[in-house]
């Protein structure tokens, strides 16, 4: 089990009360609870829970509104807690959006496992897209370094070879990345 922040909003103080007991006998700690769909969608824009669950009946809207904005924003992960009736009515608009729903009454061991899978999950997502970006980064710097490479060859009349040597060469003497490197001889030879 990962830690989480998690952030819990039912209509009713009992409620709140069991689930954040499941959650602690599970070693999970709920941050902080919403009754009301308004303060719960303001309690997740300030404290940026990694996890929250919800209680479909949450007025005055109720709880798949306030799952969509979570997910249509990436705030955070939702699990919503629904009766069969609302099962229904929710799966069939729940397509577009990354919403786990669990089936009331909730079973502790099945409601806990699908926590401890959420939050994995995101986890999961969260360290990909991390290097999603650096694979970004890391792409734009070697067509900035090609780029530069070309504009060297055409003008200084050097190989590919000796143009990459040249930018290795003021990068280390400068002490300034390659990817910055290019980027002077682009500006320097577009003019």
């Amino acid at each position: 089990m990962e830690s989480a922040r998690i952030l819990v909003a039912m209509a009713n103080d009992a409620s709140i009360s069991k689930l954040k007991a499941v959650l602690a006998e599970s070693g999970y700690e709920a941050i902080d609870h919403a009754k009301d769909g308004n303060e719960c969608l303001r309690k997740i824009r300030y404290l940026r829970p990694d996890l929250a669950v919800l209680d479909y009946n949450l007025p005055p809207t109720n709880g798949f509104e306030i799952a969509k904005i979570a997910a249509e924003d990436k705030l955070c992960d939702v699990i919503l807690l629904v009766n069969n009736e609302q099962r229904n009515s929710v799966e069939c608009v729940k397509s577009g959006y990354d919403v786990v729903t669990v089936t009331k009454p909730l079973s502790k061991y099945s409601f806990i496992n699908t926590v401890d899978l959420v939050i994995k999950s995101r986890r999961k997502i969260m360290k990909l897209e991390k290097e999603i970006d650096e694979l970004k980064k890391a792409l734009d710097a070697r067509k900035d370094i090609e780029r530069a490479k070309g504009l060297l060859m055409k003008n200084l009349g050097l190989t590919e070879d000796q143009a990459f040597r040249k930018i290795q060469k003021q990068s280390m003497d400068r002490g300034i990345p390659m990817k910055e490197i290019a980027r002077a001889i682009i500006l320097a030879y577009d003019i």
